[in-house]
């Protein structure tokens, strides 16, 4: 079993890849669950456990992990309760801070307390290393595997597999994609309603439930966006009021109000298009002969039919978020060119690790951008999407709500004010960064 507490998505991507080198190692059951899609009372069922563990905010642990650290934390769990379970802890932070990888830390403290037995040391990936936190999680990674196979060589029968990785082999796919031209989309093809569609967003967040489920949820108006900045002034600060017609908000004091983001349309669609795919055409994604998907993913069962345009915008972080290091590796599978299936199966190889994130991390290229650099015809990319579960290929839409402060006359109306900035990371960088704050 793996769990993973992430916040942008980094744990999630570093779980990922623990279940994926489990299964290539003949793991016979591999489950990657997000911490709040697991009912943490069970945890004495378990034999065996890897916790993934991202930090945010001053040593804060991610919203997925609270409720599952609320209930480590009761005082009726005695000292023997994990007795039997063995576990292991890797963190993710920025030693830049004080509370370095403090989350990972303390989970890793009290599951010793709890009486379960630990596998390894708890690894500590560092954002600031030459390579991000993978300079620590593949050795760490290396050491769990021959730990586990020391323990039990039934565990991971093709332990050699982990250890010495064929690029070449791509594993079964869990999903099926069955794509309608606009001439050939059935009557029915209609795309779900805003409301629906921002849910359906929400599920896809890594952490999926760290809100209650009574948390109110609204649709609200906009009826002023006003620039308070003269034109050629660099700053473009804007005045906001939003309308609720049903006066349904209700707040007290210090409270935050939550918007989700979007991404440009363009930038969609200039993706897709690159693919070779029509942004209005439709797609339908489902589990593959009956198998079920990840809770973690947007999949459960068939989601019905989406608009492709909508899809990408609300799963693929295709202009801003830097694609995985697996993206690369998934790639490589479909790359036409010779010279580019080498240099993409460079990158997903330990010995192209320092070289992919200087490329791509450190100089925050995106999925459109790797796209427009590599030749041949770009339809590849959505052909992988058949192989894996899509969340897992792209960066996953970092579709954190930007908390806002705000002003109320009324119960109807939200005011509020932000600042939008556009930047390069460096000046040759083809793309053109944007972001807003309050």
């Amino acid at each position: 079993l793996v769990l993973y507490a992430s916040q942008t998505g980094n744990a999630m991507d570093a779980a990922e890849r623990v279940g994926r080198e489990a299964e290539r190692g003949g793991c016979p059951a591999v489950d990657v669950l997000s911490m709040d899609s697991f009912d943490p009372s069970c945890l004495p069922g378990e034999r065996s456990v890897v916790f993934v563990v991202s930090t945010t905010g001053q040593g804060d642990p991610p919203d997925s992990m609270k409720g599952f650290w609320r209930y480590l934390l009761k005082k009726d769990l005695g000292a023997r309760w994990l007795e039997g379970l063995r576990f292991a802890v890797f963190g993710l932070g920025d030693s830049g801070y004080q509370k370095y990888n403090l989350p990972a830390k303390k989970i890793d403290r009290r599951l010793l307390q709890l009486g379960a037995e630990i596998i390894i040391e708890i690894g500590l990936g560092d954002d600031q290393h030459p390579s991000g936190y993978e300079g620590a999680l593949d050795p760490w990674l290396l050491s769990l595997w021959e730990s586990l196979n020391k323990a039990n060589p039934s565990l991971l029968p093709r332990i050699t597999d982990i250890i010495n990785p064929n690029l070449n082999y791509l594993g079964d796919s869990k999903i099926e994609v069955i794509y309608y031209s606009c001439n050939d989309a059935p009557p029915d093809s209609v795309v779900s309603d805003s409301k629906k569609l921002i849910e359906r967003a929400r599920l896809m967040s890594p952490a999926l439930k760290f809100h209650s489920d009574g948390e109110p949820q609204y649709m609200l108006k906009m009826v002023t966006n006003q620039r308070l900045t003269k034109e050629d002034y660099e700053k473009d600060v804007r005045h906001f009021e939003l309308e609720d017609p049903s006066s349904a908000i209700s707040y007290q004091v210090g409270d935050a109000l939550e918007i989700l983001p979007s991404q440009n349309p363009s930038a969609v669609n200039a993706f897709i298009e690159r693919c070779n795919l029509d942004p209005d055409s439709y797609i339908t994604i489902r589990a593959k002969g009956g198998d079920e998907v990840s809770n973690g993913s947007l999949l459960n069962g068939s989601m019905g039919r989406i608009k492709l345009s909508t899809f990408v915008a609300l799963t693929m972080d295709v202009a801003s978020g830097s694609p995985r290091r697996y993206f690369f590796e998934i790639m490589s599978h479909f790359a036409t060119a010779e010279h580019e299936k080498e240099r993409l199966q460079y990158f997903a190889s330990p010995e192209g690790r320092d070289d992919l994130y200087q490329y791509n991390q450190k100089e925050s290229r995106t999925v459109l951008e790797v796209s427009y650099v590599l030749t041949g015809d770009f339809l590849y990319v959505f052909l992988a999407i058949q192989k894996i579960s899509v969340c897992k290929l792209y960066h996953l839409y970092d579709n954190r709500p930007l908390s806002l402060e705000f002003f109320s006359w009324l119960n109807s109306e939200i005011w509020f004010c932000a600042t939008f900035r556009y930047w390069r990371i460096f000046p040759r960088c083809t793309c053109l960064l944007n972001g807003w704050c309050n």
